[in-house]
């Protein structure tokens, strides 16, 4: 983990914890398009219930940011 100027430690993780949840979007996203090309819709429901779930998640690190943004002047 590389320290930016103007950014503390926890910042960072905060930051490099928002980029992973975005990151496996990205990934499973793909893969629903792939499933749904490949006429599997069940399998692509079944994903698509994991990028809602991914997407709670990408929210509450972003909020934790934010949060600590506030709070820290960071």
């Amino acid at each position: 983990m590389t320290e930016t100027p103007g950014s503390c430690c926890l910042q960072q993780e905060l930051i490099e914890d928002v980029q992973r949840h975005l990151i496996r979007i990205s990934e499973l996203t793909r893969a629903v398009a792939e499933a749904l090309a490949n006429k599997n819709e069940n399998l692509a429901a079944q994903i698509d219930k994991e990028v809602d779930l991914e997407l709670g998640r990408k929210e509450r690190a972003m909020g934790a940011l934010h949060q600590h943004r506030k709070e820290h002047c960071c």
